[in-house]
């Protein structure tokens, strides 16, 4: 296939299209002109980045994506690559990104692509070590098409800016291959601060409007002090993802900023599965492409064209069946647990947890204490509070305070699984990518 000549422009170094398919070419001649096949690619700038990413797919090499750059990530990754390409600390490069080579013969000429090239992701899985998820760059090609089938029209005359890596698929899909399939011009600088959006979009010309991808996360933090009100007339939509968005937090950021976001529900393995606006409707609504059904325990069957050409795949999610193809989440299946016989599900205590006025966010988790005697099995929670809250907490003692908060849940609950033990932060420990750090959390009860 053709990769299409969309003119994208790029706001970072300010390249305009043909700059990129030029040094894509170049790039993919030195990548040609090796015998290794499979390549591990990390770089940090997502320019540099998107260029060696579509050079080694015309060069028809497969291509390996860490999660993040640190030694023993890519330690691990190099097992499955022969050669490393891009920017690390002490990795070295067998090629790295060169911005004064060029290919003038080949000025406009569209890049080819094997759309079965093999790009392989990686996760966290269950053992802690990462979780190889393989693509096809057609798959990743279909996803990016039913976004822009589904969310074209009201991204007209749009820049699109993003505070997620490209390294991850949903950075990948929405910062990186997204505008430059439909010809958007993007900006590959990263925003950790809603400051820096800020003053970027403010340097902008009145010509575009603005498209912000992020994670729940950051739009989390964002509400408390919300910088970007003063150019909400700029932001035509949000895009979110890697779990859902608090209803608070939705609710929030349509007062501040006129819409809440457009939430994407997936994973690695899934690509996109469903989207919503909690403004709008609270319901999930699958996309076009996908079937669904359920298994005995109420989780989420999905069939996909992103999955094993469409082969039902099940998720841990529970959910409700709607009409139309749509659903509510119930929770995630691999957090319903066992004390002392009672099923009980951790989604749905943390959910009631949240219904306390002294409570924002919360995660609930169990803690396994293995005794000489056997095992003994125990619900903790770790909170954020509101201000009222950390005023009763002042007010009451860590004591008094947990007895209340136990009151308030027996009312939906039997004392067995009320969490007995309580551990209070300013913020949970989520990651750029809007992941919960839960090894973080357990410490805590160490």
């Amino acid at each position: 296939m053709k990769w299409p000549t969309n003119k994208t422009y790029f706001y970072c170094q300010k390249h305009d299209f043909t700059t990129w398919q030029q040094q894509v070419h170049a790039h993919a001649e030195l990548f040609r002109a090796r015998d290794e096949q499979t390549w591990l690619l990390f770089d940090t700038d997502s320019y540099q980045f998107s260029v060696l990413f579509f050079a080694l797919l015309a060069a028809k090499k497969s291509i390996v994506l860490p999660q993040n750059g640190q030694p023993e990530q890519l330690a691990q990754c190099l097992q499955q690559a022969d050669a490393f390409t891009g920017n690390a600390e002490n990795t070295h490069a067998d090629v790295v990104f060169d911005q004064y080579i060029t290919v003038e013969h080949v000025q406009n000429t569209a890049i080819n692509i094997d759309e079965h090239t093999a790009i392989r992701f990686f996760t966290s899985g269950s053992s802690g070590l990462p979780k190889a998820i393989d693509k096809t760059f057609a798959q990743l090609l279909i996803e990016v098409k039913e976004l822009e089938q589904q969310f074209a029209n009201q991204m007209q005359h749009t820049m699109m800016v993003a505070t997620v890596s490209h390294q991850h698929i949903y950075g990948l899909l929405f910062k990186v291959l997204w505008p430059l399939h439909s010809g958007r011009d993007i900006c590959f600088n990263s925003f950790d601060y809603p400051e820096h959006l800020l003053h970027f979009i403010n340097q902008q010309s009145d010509a575009h409007d603005f498209v912000v991808i992020s994670s729940p996360a950051y739009y989390h933090r964002l509400v408390q002090d919300n910088v970007l009100v003063a150019i909400k007339h700029k932001i035509r939509c949000l895009f979110s993802s890697g779990g859902p968005l608090k209803p608070a937090a939705a609710m929030q950021l349509a007062s501040q900023l006129g819409d809440a976001p457009i939430e994407v529900l997936g994973s690695t393995e899934t690509g996109g599965i469903a989207w919503r606006n909690q403004n709008t409707h609270s319901h999930w609504q699958a996309f076009s492409a996908i079937k669904l059904k359920l298994d005995e325990l109420q989780r989420l069957i999905i069939s996909s064209p992103y999955v094993d050409n469409g082969q039902w795949y099940q998720t841990d999610d529970r959910v409700q069946l709607l009409a139309n193809n749509e659903f509510n989440l119930l929770g995630r299946a691999d957090r319903i647990v066992k004390i002392e016989e009672k099923r009980c599900s951790l989604d749905e205590i943390c959910a009631r947890v949240n219904q306390s006025d002294w409570v924002v966010d919360s995660y609930v988790l169990l803690l396994q204490h293995h005794l000489s005697a056997g095992k003994r099995d125990e619900i903790a929670a770790v909170l954020v509070l509101t201000e009222q809250g950390e005023q009763a907490l002042a007010q009451l003692g860590k004591f008094k305070f947990s007895q209340a908060l136990k009151t308030h849940l027996k009312a939906f609950f039997e004392p067995l699984v009320i969490p007995r033990k309580y551990r209070y932060l300013t913020e949970l420990p989520y990651n750029s990518q809007g992941k919960l750090n839960k090894a973080q959390l357990e410490k805590l009860f160490d």
